[in-house]
């Protein structure tokens, strides 16, 4: 399973080493809730063994050694428009998660990314705990642009269109979207910030995990993308 959430930076540099690395510490307190302790974060690093010789998070927020490693890759690089770093969970009793958040300030591709992988993580795989999951994602990105939830293979081989996000299992847009709209999905969920709304998350199957060996859930997340498309509301 993927999760991958799409945003802009506000501003014009990119934030410092700390400020970026408490993203993923953000992240990690929300995964927190489904069985991933906060300490239990390692930093990327060149080999696994420098990896996991210190935690990237703790109860405060990033570790010092973790922002030090993060600085040290930076003056590598030597970019000042593009960071990613990632963080993973050491593979605890066969469940594996990793994920990064790359920022750009790049003019011509601000485009930021939280990418997430999720191996045997069965808590995810119920559909209110997904749905928890995204929606603690946009607490941290609230003018997120769009968000995804889906195996691995719907994206690569089963998804419409190349160049436009695909249903998958879960779909957040940054616009209402009514049953009138797009009667195909199985829950539009509103996602509002006070009495705002700011978006709807598009389940294409409610009741189980969604699965690219059960041909019908292909179809229906098909079928969603095509009627989006359609009224122009899923972005290029």
């Amino acid at each position: 399973m993927q999760v991958d959430l799409i945003f802009h930076l506000q501003q014009t540099t990119l934030p410092s080493h700390e400020e970026h690395l408490r993203y993923l510490w953000k992240v990690a307190k929300v995964l927190e809730q489904f069985g991933f302790p906060i300490e239990n974060w390692y930093p990327s690093a060149s080999t696994q063994k420098r990896s996991l010789a210190n935690p990237a998070f703790d109860r405060n927020g990033p570790t010092p050694v973790a922002v030090g490693m993060l600085r040290a890759k930076d003056k590598r690089v030597a970019l000042d428009n593009y960071r990613i770093t990632s963080v993973w969970n050491g593979v605890s009793k066969g469940r594996a998660c990793a994920f990064s958040v790359s920022l750009s300030t790049d003019a011509g591709l601000p485009r930021c990314v939280l990418h997430l992988g999720l191996y045997e993580v069965d808590e995810l795989d119920h559909p209110i705990n997904m749905k928890r999951f995204i929606f603690g994602l946009l607490d941290i990105w609230p003018a997120a642009c769009e968000a995804t939830a889906g195996p691995l293979m719907y994206y690569t081989m089963h998804q419409v269109f190349p160049r436009r996000p695909g249903a998958g299992w879960m779909l957040y847009l940054p616009r209402p979207i009514t049953a009138n709209e797009l009667p195909e999905a199985a829950e539009l969920v509103p996602v509002m910030h006070g009495h705002k709304q700011l978006g709807t998350l598009i389940v294409s199957v409610a009741d189980r995990v969604f699965s690219v060996d059960e041909p019908e859930h292909i179809k229906i997340a098909n079928a969603i993308e095509v009627r989006l498309a359609d009224q122009d509301i899923l972005p290029r």
